[in-house]
């Protein structure tokens, strides 16, 4: 058990931030494929869907989308970044894979 939560923590996906946020998309990665990455470095500029903020009276205009600035987890070398051309992914979408060394699980 132990060595599949290490495992899956080298997947990196897009992460739910609100009940309600559906999909986002990548604006640019910070560091290319091949990069070493310490814990918590930014690599990746998120544009999120406008339900991310749930009530529309709290967002600047009715089409804001926001930026999230996305951190690594682990440290290691990034591998497989996957943008998806610009287009938008749902929540849970992979992104990537921080290698450490260690075996990748497959099942993910």
């Amino acid at each position: 058990m132990r060595s599949t939560i290490a495992a899956l923590s080298k997947r990196i996906v897009i992460p739910k931030l609100s009940p309600t946020h559906t999909s986002a998309r990548v604006v640019r990665f910070l560091c290319p494929i091949g990069t070493s990455v310490e814990e918590y470095q930014p690599f990746v500029i998120l544009e999120c869907s406008s339900d991310l903020i749930a009530d529309p009276a709290d967002r600047q205009s009715p089409n804001h989308k926001p930026l999230m600035l996305l951190e690594t987890l682990e440290e290691g070398t990034l591998m497989d970044l996957d943008d998806s051309d610009g287009k938008w992914m749902d929540v849970g979408s992979y992104l990537g894979v921080v290698y450490d060394g260690d075996d990748i699980d497959g099942d993910w």
